[in-house]
């Protein structure tokens, strides 16, 4: 099978909602060298995240009855052609060969042949988004912080690693050309996956944003802190630097998660920290003690990573919004009978929607009197993901 079938057919998968395109790619690559990985690779993340562009450029020439794999084929086509300059021979020849039946294979040959420029619009299509998502943010946003968030979504995300400083100090990384960011954070021109570094847990993938959100739980080396859904872990790493393991309690929904969390933390060299695998709304019914410090980072609709994670766009739908802010609620109202008098929580999404963030936590104020704001903020980062926390203190 050749790299163009094989990413097809993990866009045809992605698109149609059977799944998720790194769950796909991570099954269907191995077969491939890596300079084929790497194209394969190019090529799916650069269609999911052009999708609307890319069939904006010969939306006149179709309709309703475009099969799905046809509309694919050709965004793989002009993606090739005029993002990675691929020859027109070559890319007509090779998308034509994808189609299926001889009809099809006429019908892609000839729009093919009508596109002889790339036309930029406006909008949505041209922000690359689903109209939904563009009307949603564009209606929350002051232009200046949309342009922003749109620059987020258009830019290739830079890949951030987070320092375990339980084993190594920036000197030991020095020959792997790291550029240090801060304390905690780093970055490379390499692929520091494949270091014997990395296997020994010296550092391990974590987003600029994501990694410096332990900091605002004000954290003491006494205090005990309950992660709610706590997969893959990371942000329950951060806080290890300065609290006790076995003060720490990581919980996911997911038993297969926690098995995750538990494999990176023998890794990392964390030893002692709790495990739970439950409903983080039925952890009061599980825990027979309050904590110093929660982190609840909530399931959200992740509108902060599509960056990142291009085919979110085609998973997350306006109705789903509404079951999310409703398990957001029921999580947040969930977490007061397990902390402690003076104690602090942090609410977390990857999220820009102000429903899930801003106005989830205002509601939380209002109907919950005995806490009060100490700090809220979206952190948009044009590398990066963005995040929204809010940290509250329960008097």
């Amino acid at each position: 099978m050749n790299q163009r079938q094989i990413a097809f057919n993990i866009l045809y998968k992605t698109i149609s909602d059977e799944s998720y395109s790194n769950l796909l790619m991570r099954k269907e690559l191995n077969q491939l060298e890596p300079i084929q990985r790497a194209f394969v690779t190019n090529l799916v993340n650069g269609v999911l995240r052009k999708y609307e562009l890319l069939e904006y450029q010969y939306k006149k020439e179709i309709n309703e009855k475009t099969s799905l794999s046809n509309r694919i084929i050709l965004n793989m086509a002009l993606f090739e052609r005029f993002y990675l300059k691929e020859k027109d021979y070559v890319v007509n020849n090779e998308y034509v060969e994808l189609a299926e039946n001889r009809y099809d294979k006429s019908f892609i040959n000839a729009i093919l042949h009508k596109i002889n420029a790339f036309e930029q619009s406006v909008g949505n299509v041209d922000s690359c988004l689903p109209e939904w998502i563009y009307r949603l943010l564009k209606a929350q946003y002051d232009d200046e912080t949309f342009d922003k968030i749109i620059q987020m979504y258009q830019s290739i995300p830079t890949i951030y690693y987070r320092l375990n400083k339980l084993r190594c100090s920036y000197e030991d990384l020095k020959h792997l050309d790291i550029k240090v960011i801060n304390e905690d954070s780093f970055s490379s021109e390499n692929n520091l996956l494949k270091t014997k570094e990395y296997e020994k847990g010296f550092f391990y993938i974590q987003d600029l944003n994501s990694a410096s959100l332990y900091k605002h739980l004000q954290l003491q080396k006494k205090d005990s802190l309950l992660d709610v859904c706590s997969a893959p872990g990371s942000k329950l790493f951060n806080c290890l630097d300065v609290i006790k393991p076995e003060n720490g309690y990581a919980n996911d929904v997911n038993g297969n998660r926690v098995d995750l969390i538990k494999k990176m933390a023998k890794k990392l060299g964390y030893e002692g920290i709790h495990y739970l695998n439950q409903d983080g709304r039925e952890l009061k019914n599980v825990l027979d003690k309050k904590f110093d410090k929660i982190l609840l980072d909530a399931p959200c609709s992740g509108l902060g990573v599509i960056g990142r994670k291009p085919d979110l766009k085609f998973h997350i739908k306006p109705e789903s919004l509404d079951e999310l802010q409703i398990l957001q609620k029921e999580l947040l109202n969930s977490m007061d009978p397990l902390l402690k008098q003076g104690g602090i929580l942090l609410y977390s999404t990857c999220t820009l929607n102000k429903k899930e963030n801003e106005k989830q936590i205002s509601l939380f104020l209002q109907e919950n009197p005995q806490y009060h704001l100490l700090e809220e903020e979206i952190l948009i980062n044009s590398s990066g993901d963005a995040f929204y926390y809010a940290t509250i203190k329960k008097e």
